[in-house]
């Protein structure tokens, strides 16, 4: 299956908004987040320069959406890119759709480093992020809110 993938647009706002209280319902997430906040990181996706946010399409219907930021890594020697999020509606899961994204992200933002993070339990993206050439990493993720 082709998916059509390109940047979020104003006009997305509904259907974004809808996914992404989806997903941070289910079990992919530690927790739900403040609708406040997904509406923040809308406005950013516009923006554009921080993160950037990719609505998928099938046959003109909306399939899903990925997040990217951009951090800089001395470590990894420049200009690097986080896989935040990727949602794919359950009607068109296991069909190929995060495969396709994240070729498209490798395709078109290339960096010495691609990161992402992963539910333990979430063993079909855990599959697929293997098959990609992902490996886990020996730190420890600290977080201060």
């Amino acid at each position: 299956m082709t998916m059509k993938i390109r940047e979020i647009t104003a006009a997305d706002r509904a259907v974004y908004l809808e996914m992404s209280a989806d997903f941070y319902s289910s079990p992919a997430v530690l927790h739900d987040i403040p609708a406040s906040y997904r509406e923040s990181a809308f406005a950013q996706f516009l923006k554009g320069d921080l993160c950037k946010c990719f609505i998928f399409e099938e046959d003109g219907n909306v399939a899903g959406y990925g997040i990217i930021c951009f951090y800089y890594s001395q470590e990894a020697g420049g200009v690097c890119v986080l896989f935040d999020e990727l949602y794919i509606r359950s009607q068109y899961r296991s069909q190929g759709f995060g495969s396709q994204f994240f070729a498209y992200i490798f395709k078109n933002f290339p960096a010495p480093r691609y990161l992402l993070e992963v539910e333990p339990e979430n063993v079909r993206a855990r599959a697929l992020y293997e098959k990609l050439g992902f490996v886990p990493l020996n730190y420890v993720r600290m977080i201060k809110e």
